[in-house]
C-alpha cells in the first residue's frame, strides 16, 4: 500500500464559536443548467468578528463531507462554496472554497446542509423543493439570518436568476415574525419499563414569546390525552429558562405502545405541530437483541418508484446464529405483519432481507435468499419497523421520520435509510444516514463507519469520503498529548499497512493514505491510543 501522509495540527479560533454564529444563507441545489447542475452553498457570518474555519470545521449533506483547510469569513461577511460543477457549463462565478469532488451532491427534491465544528452543529438546514428554487434559475435564499434554519417561512427563491452569491440576499428581510422552532424532541428513559414515568423534552425557541406548548399522547391507540409543557426545571426539562421544555407521561404497563406529538403556539399567532414519535414499554431485558433493523428502503426513487422495490434488512450483530423461525415483522400498524418462515437461520454477521417483491429485489441487486412478499407498504411520511420473536416479545424497533433530523433523501431521492453502525441505538436519527446509490440489501451498509469499541470522549475518529476510490482522509482529534498507533486492516483482519505511530499532540489531525493500488473492498482503520481503541470501516470502490 502506498501511503502519503499529511499530519497537521491546527490552532483554534480566538473565541468560541456558538451555533448560529455562522448560518447557511443561500443554496443552489437545482440550477438552470442542463445535465449535472452547478451546485453551491453560501455561508454568512452573523457576528461582529471574523471567523477562521480550520479543519475542525466540516460541511456535509449527510453523505459526503468536506473539511475546511483554513479560510476566514469576515465579520458580517459571506463565504461561497462550490459543491458540484457541470463540465459542460462554466461555473457562474469564482467561489471562495472549492469542495467539488468530496461527495456533497444535493438532491433536487429534499436534502440537508450541515455545518459542524468538530461534533457540534453550528447550523443545519433541511430543505424540500416546495421551498422554491425549482431549477428555473433562482437559488434558495434565507430571509432572515437570525431566523430559524429549517422552517419554510424563512426561505424562498431568489428574485434574480443565479442567486446572489457573496452578496446580500435579494429577499433579505430581518426582524420577521416566524413560527416557533421545535427541535431535539426526545423521551427519557429511552427504553422505559412498567415503573418508569417518561419525560418528553424539546428545544423550543421563538423570535417572540411561546404562549402554549402541549404534549399530546396516546396509549395503545386510545384517544389522545394531553399535558402542558414547561421550561421551569421541574418537568424533566433541565434548568429553568434554558429553552428546553418538558412534560412527564405517567408510567404504563409493559407492552404499551405510546405515541406522542407536540403543539406549540407563539404570540404572533403561529402554531407548529410536530411529527408523531413513539416508544414502547418493555420488560427491561428483551429489547435490542442481536438481530436488529439495519436498512430500510421505504420510498424508492424512479425508476424503482413503486412498492415492489421496498425492503427491510435485518442484521445479526452477535457471535452466534439466530433461528428466526416464526418471528414477526410489523410496521406502525399492528395488523400489518410478515411471518418469517420456518427454517430461517441467520448466521453471525449475516443479513436477512424482506421485500415487497422478492424477485424484483433479487434481480436488481443480484442477491438471493430474499423473503417476501412483505404484505404491506411502508408509509412515505414516516413509519415503524418492529421485530418480535416467536413468543411475541419485542426484540427491536425503529420509528423513522422523513424530516430532519432524520436523513431526508431516502424519501424518494434514491438512497435507502442505512444504519451507520450496528452497535448504535437504531431508534435515534443520528444513527442513520442515506446510503450511497440505491442501498445495499444483503451486504454491509455503504454508510457503515465504525465497529467494535465505542469511541470515548478522549478521542474522535472520522473518515472522509466514505466510500472512497483512491485516498481517504483520516481525521482524528485527541483531548491531550499521547502515543498513538493507526493501522489499516482488510475485512479479514489482515494488516494492510501502518499509517502513523508515535506521539501526537492534543487537537485535530488529518492523514491521507493513498490506497489506489489496493483492491476494492471494506477496510478497517484502527486507532489505538493507550487507554482505548476506535475502529472504523471504509469502503474502497473502483
Amino acid at each position: 500500500m502506498k501511503i502519503t501522509i499529511f499530519l497537521l495540527t491546527f490552532s483554534f479560533v480566538a473565541f468560541a464559536i456558538s451555533p448560529g454564529d455562522i448560518v447557511v444563507n443561500e443554496i443552489m441545489y437545482n440550477g438552470p443548467e442542463s445535465g449535472t447542475d452547478n451546485e453551491w452553498v453560501e455561508l454568512f457570518n452573523t457576528t461582529a468578528s471574523p471567523i477562521f474555519l480550520d479543519s475542525t470545521f466540516s460541511l456535509t449533506d449527510g453523505e459526503g463531507t468536506y473539511f475546511f483547510e483554513g479560510v476566514s469569513i469576515p465579520a458580517g461577511g459571506y463565504l461561497t462554496i462550490k459543491l458540484a460543477e457541470n463540465d459542460a457549463v462554466p461555473f457562474p462565478f469564482t467561489p471562495d472554497v472549492d469542495a467539488n469532488g468530496f461527495g456533497i451532491v444535493l438532491s433536487n427534491t429534499s436534502d440537508e446542509v450541515i455545518l459542524k465544528e468538530g461534533l457540534v452543529v453550528i447550523d443545519e438546514v433541511a430543505y424540500i423543493d416546495t421551498w422554491g428554487a425549482d431549477g428555473d434559475g433562482p437559488s434558495l435564499e434565507r430571509i432572515d439570518p437570525a431566523g430559524p434554519s429549517s422552517i419554510a417561512d424563512n426561505w424562498g427563491p431568489s428574485l434574480v436568476d443565479g442567486g446572489t452569491p457573496g452578496a446580500i440576499n435579494s429577499i433579505y428581510d430581518p426582524g420577521g415574525d416566524f413560527p416557533p422552532s421545535v427541535t431535539e424532541i426526545s423521551h427519557s428513559p429511552e427504553f422505559p419499563i412498567a415503573t418508569d414515568a417518561v419525560a418528553i423534552t424539546a428545544r423550543i425557541t421563538d423570535d417572540g414569546a411561546i404562549t402554549r406548548a402541549k404534549c399530546f399522547f396516546s396509549v395503545d391507540f386510545a384517544p389522545n390525552d394531553s399535558l402542558t409543557m414547561f421550561d421551569d426545571g421541574a418537568h424533566g426539562d433541565g434548568s429553568a429558562g434554558d429553552n428546553i421544555w418538558g412534560a412527564i407521561i405517567p408510567a404504563n404497563p409493559a407492552g404499551s405502545n405510546i405515541r406522542y406529538f407536540l403543539e406549540v403556539d407563539d404570540d404572533g399567532g403561529h402554531s407548529v405541530t410536530t411529527w408523531t414519535y413513539a416508544y414502547f414499554v418493555t420488560t427491561g431485558d428483551t429489547l435490542d437483541g442481536d438481530l436488529i433493523v439495519n436498512e430500510i428502503m421505504y420510498n424508492p426513487a424512479t425508476p424503482m418508484s413503486d412498492n415492489y422495490f421496498e425492503f427491510i434488512e435485518l442484521f445479526n450483530r452477535g457471535g452466534s446464529a439466530i433461528d428466526a423461525s416464526g418471528w414477526i415483522i410489523k410496521d406502525d400498524n399492528d395488523f400489518n405483519t410478515f411471518n418469517v418462515p420456518a427454517g430461517t437461520i441467520i448466521g453471525a454477521g449475516e443479513f436477512l432481507v424482506i421485500a415487497a417483491n422478492k424477485d424484483s429485489i433479487e434481480t436488481l441487486y443480484g442477491i438471493t435468499g430474499v423473503l417476501g412478499p412483505m404484505g404491506f407498504q411502508l408509509n412515505n411520511t414516516g413509519d415503524a419497523v418492529r421485530v418480535y420473536n416467536g413468543e411475541g416479545t419485542l426484540m427491536d424497533y425503529v420509528y423513522f421520520s422523513t424530516t430532519a433530523p432524520w436523513p431526508t433523501s431516502p424519501n424518494g431521492g434514491g438512497p435507502s435509510l442505512s444504519l451507520i453502525d450496528p452497535f448504535l441505538d437504531n431508534n435515534l436519527a443520528d444513527s442513520w444516514q442515506a446510503s450511497s446509490g440505491y442501498g445495499s440489501p444483503g451486504a454491509v451498509n455503504t454508510t457503515v463507519r465504525e465497529t467494535g469499541t465505542r469511541p470515548s470522549e478522549f478521542a474522535i475518529l472520522e473518515l472522509s469520503p466514505n466510500p472512497f476510490n483512491a485516498a481517504v482522509c483520516v481525521m482524528f482529534e485527541l483531548a491531550e498529548d499521547c502515543d498513538i498507533d493507526i493501522r489499516i486492516y482488510d475485512i479479514n483482519g489482515r494488516s494492510v499497512g501502518k499509517i502513523f505511530e508515535g506521539k501526537a499532540l492534543a487537537g485535530v489531525h488529518r492523514i491521507s493514505p493513498d490506497m489506489a493500488d489496493n483492491p476494492a473492498g471494506i477496510y478497517l482503520v484502527q486507532l489505538d491510543y493507550g487507554s482505548g481503541m476506535i475502529v472504523k470501516k471504509a469502503l474502497l470502490v473502483k
